[in-house]
């Protein structure tokens, strides 16, 4: 089910991207069925052959509509199953309402596994990414630290530009302490939120 997600949806991102430029021997040669298979297996809802009326319109060239709506349909089932649910989840994308009534409760239930998952390691990534920036800028701080250090002594510094730089070093002493604290809080986050995705991952095991 993983490939076939991933594979439908490439194709169908292909197909939607391109069609604002498609042909009139494209829109002529297009199999509707198939289009709309992949758009529902994509997770697309039936309302995306709208795109394509568009981009065929000034060929006088419309969709078949009938063909489009049963391949959709055929597609929704397949993207509908439990288990891609929670794969769609998981990948962090949208749910479009396309599921019909007998197969949206599972699929949601899994869906919203996936999601929690998606979400919780994304909130892990972000705060790793905050404390990834402020170590950044403390190794830019410590460079600027060390120049301003070697004017301040260098010969030709000025006694103006020597007082101007002190006042410039301590600002910057002052803003690595702040970073330092900051991320000190940020790793205590990460922990939780380590521990958080750390024991939803086991729920997950022992539900599977």
């Amino acid at each position: 089910m993983r490939h076939l997600l991933g594979f439908s949806l490439a194709v169908s991102t292909l197909l939607l991207s391109g069609c604002a430029a498609m042909s009139e021997q494209a829109c002529l040669a297009t199999d509707w069925q198939s289009a709309g298979f992949e758009d529902g297996v994509a997770g697309r809802s039936v309302g995306s052959i709208g795109r394509y009326r568009e981009a065929c319109a000034d060929y006088g060239v419309a969709p078949d509509l009938a063909a489009y709506r049963s391949g959709h349909s055929e597609g929704v089932d397949v993207y509908c199953r439990p288990g891609n649910g929670f794969e769609v989840g998981r990948r962090g994308y949208q749910y479009q309402g396309v599921c019909p009534a007998g197969l949206e409760a599972d699929f949601l239930a899994n869906y919203n596994d996936g999601r929690q998952l998606y979400d919780l390691e994304s909130s892990l990534r972000s705060v790793e990414n905050q404390i990834a920036a402020r170590h950044r800028r403390l190794e830019q701080l410590t460079q600027e630290l060390a120049s301003s250090s070697a004017t301040i002594i260098a010969d030709g510094t000025t006694p103006e530009v020597r007082a101007e730089l002190l006042l410039s070093i301590a600002a910057m002493a002052k803003e690595q302490g702040e970073i330092s604290e900051e991320i000190e809080s940020l790793q205590a986050e990460r922990a939780l939120r380590e521990a958080d995705l750390f024991a939803y991952r086991q729920t997950l095991a022992l539900a599977f």
